[in-house]
């Protein structure tokens, strides 16, 4: 039988290169998304080179969508992979910043994974053996200064799902934390204050190699990248620093 992964935020960036790498190894790929121009874009493309992908619509900060995106995936078939990948951010300095799109920032990135995911455990729609992959951020480690509700629910996020795998250990069922550090998408490029070195940041594709080699592997954690390693590690141990250049880097130019 045909493995089934569902992968949020599907249409570009980290989760198109998820579904293009499920699809290189014989998943059948339900991709949500907000975009439907873009996702029907990518659809054509990646099935145009063989790969099963089709499309749900909806925004994941509405909970009437979150309710019918359940819905059609608790009538679709069983899934094998969940990925909740997508995400938005606010930045600026949070006094001064709109808290109606830092709640949708919450929305998007930390309610809409928690009600899909009790919707289809309640359905008993992953199956046995199966893996819920959450996308959280290297910001877990090293803070994320005029980004603080997206951390914050990127953080949430990580606690929810280590909680998680600890109950869902008896079914069998893996759950995977993915900690990605500056990844080379249009995403990453809309919300940083500086691009000119972009080309330093993680391809996507080299991402979801590594995300479905722990997969495959059934890990529990993932920080990809021996960089994004060696700084978490420094933003464990030795925060005052990370938190210094995180500033610099990021916060002073915003």
């Amino acid at each position: 039988m045909t493995p089934h992964a569902v992968v949020t935020g599907a249409a570009e960036g980290i989760g198109r290169a998820l579904v293009e790498v499920l699809g290189a190894h014989a998943y059948s790929v339900t991709g949500i998304d907000v975009n439907a121009e873009v996702a029907a874009r990518t659809q054509e493309e990646l099935v145009n080179r063989g790969i099963d992908l089709g499309f749900l619509l909806g925004d994941l900060s509405q909970m009437a969508d979150l309710d019918r995106l359940a819905r059609r995936l608790i009538e679709g078939p069983a899934i094998d992979v969940l990925v909740h990948n997508a995400g938005i951010n606010c930045v600026g300095a949070f006094a001064d910043s709109d808290l109606g799109k830092q709640q949708t920032v919450l929305d998007v990135n930390l309610h809409a994974p928690l009600h899909l995911t009790a919707a289809l455990l309640r359905a008993n729609k992953v199956v046995q053996g199966g893996t819920l992959i959450f996308v959280s951020s290297l910001s877990r480690f090293v803070s994320y200064p005029g980004a603080a509700v997206y951390g914050a629910g990127k953080d949430g996020l990580a606690s929810y799902a280590r909680s998680l795998a600890v109950a869902l250990a008896p079914q069998d069922i893996n759950v995977l934390v993915v900690y990605p550090g500056p990844t080379r998408t249009a995403h990453a490029r809309r919300y940083s204050p500086d691009n000119r070195h972009e080309g330093r940041r993680m391809p996507p594709d080299v991402l979801a190699a590594a995300i479905y080699r722990a997969l495959v592997k059934r890990r529990r954690t993932l920080i990809p990248g021996i960089g994004n390693q060696l700084f978490a590690f420094a933003g464990r141990w030795m925060p005052a620093p990370v938190e210094w250049v995180m500033q610099q880097t990021l916060f002073k130019k915003l």
